[in-house]
């Protein structure tokens, strides 16, 4: 590993490229750690401690590398299958550098591929923005119910751009209150709102608050009418039988005076 690392001027002076000093530090980092073929695959903990930041902050960094095409998301497994830490690879042309002369060298110190024939305009490698709200649903995901695909992730930002940001908050945290830790139930949650047209943060709060005074309201035991004659029949019946086990009983065990007699004999 080279006791240096070679970084552009332009990367390192541009202050829109990247959405916080955060992001720029883990992209730094990760290029520290990058072996030959890009691939870097330290800890959220090391990275953590690097920057310094927490490790919550690191994660969103890297998915919002990520999400701009700086780097690659690579999963890892060890030999038996068995899914390990993720790896991050770094893009070879970054959305910074992708307008370089062939032949110069990127931000990692490798040379960056040349077009097969000059003057042919490479194919953007920059991803087009997530929707407002996204990456705070996916955190808040993961946090509640679990780790995002790619396919949850597109089902989320489709459900995004039908609703709003407030609907799936919502709906996932029920998921998380009902501990049903599944996509489906969301899902559920989602289409019931829709249903009642309740789109806005506003409106769910009111529908809340509406349901929750109705079963305040609500009695707690509805009042019958009254019983057909024969459930007062039987229950009679019933009452009287009880009564005659009583009389009957009572007639077998000895009063006082019996129990004096029995007593004197024993002594």
């Amino acid at each position: 590993m080279h006791p240096y690392l070679r970084v552009e001027h332009q990367l390192l002076r541009d202050g829109a490229a990247f959405s916080s000093v955060h992001e720029k530090m883990v992209y730094l980092l990760l290029q520290s750690y990058a072996g030959r073929d890009g691939l870097a695959f330290p800890s959220h903990q090391t990275l953590a401690d690097a920057v310094p930041c927490g490790k919550t902050t690191v994660k969103n960094c890297l998915q919002t590398l990520v999400e701009k095409g700086w780097i690659e998301k690579v999963e890892r497994f060890d030999r038996h299958g068995g899914q390990t830490s993720n790896g991050y690879r770094i893009r070879m042309v970054s959305p910074v550098t992708s307008g370089q002369d062939p032949g110069q060298e990127t931000a990692t110190g490798q040379p960056s591929v040349a077009s097969e024939e000059k003057g042919v305009k490479k194919p953007s490698l920059k991803k087009e923005p997530p929707p407002p709200g996204v990456m705070e649903i996916l955190t808040h995901f993961e946090t509640e119910i679990g780790r995002v695909t790619p396919s949850i992730r597109r089902k989320l930002e489709a459900l995004l751009k039908e609703t709003s940001p407030a609907v799936l908050h919502h709906a996932i945290e029920q998921a998380s209150a009902a501990n049903i830790r599944n996509f489906n139930y969301i899902q559920v949650v989602i289409d019931s709102l829709k249903q009642r047209n309740l789109l806005t943060q506003e409106q769910i709060d009111t529908h809340e608050k509406r349901r929750r005074n109705a079963v305040t309201r609500s009695p707690r035991r509805k009042k019958h009418g009254k019983l057909p004659d024969w459930v007062e029949r039987e229950r009679q019946q019933q009452q009287q039988a009880e009564a005659e086990q009583k009389q009957r009983f009572e007639q077998t065990v000895p009063d006082q005076g019996e129990l004096a007699l029995l007593l004197a004999e024993l002594i």
